[in-house]
């Protein structure tokens, strides 16, 4: 089964608050994904000793400018959960971050996902 890191989002997807994710792939690797595929999501890459913690389906695939990205992303990104957390993202409050990052502009890969299960921690 293929995996996903979510690495920093990973609290916003435990709880619930991430449907959405935006990566940097390349055009072969992005099309190893396709709708409908179970996907492991992991809190970080299993190399850096990351732990597994949910399974996703994915809903869909495409590349878009981040330039585009809509303002409902705020939210299917996990932003929304890091505000109401009174989380920083980078040092940012997550509406600056978030507002840097589509400034910034580029291509993603998006992806579209629903979480199927959340893997309980060991021990």
């Amino acid at each position: 089964m293929k995996i996903m890191s979510f690495a920093w989002t990973s609290p916003a997807l435990l709880a619930g608050r991430k449907s959405r994710t935006r990566r940097s792939w390349d055009d072969e690797y992005a099309a190893r994904f396709k709708t409908g595929d179970m996907v492991q999501a992991w809190d970080k890459s299993p190399r850096f000793k990351g732990k597994r913690i949910a399974i996703i389906q994915i809903l869909g695939v495409r590349k878009e400018d981040i330039f585009r990205m809509p303002a409902e992303d705020y939210e299917r990104e996990g932003f929304a959960y890091f505000a109401e957390q009174g989380m920083r993202i980078r040092g940012q409050v997550p509406q600056e971050a978030f507002a840097e990052w589509q400034r910034a502009g580029g291509d993603y890969y998006v992806v579209d996902f629903q979480i199927m299960s959340i893997i309980q921690p060991e021990g």
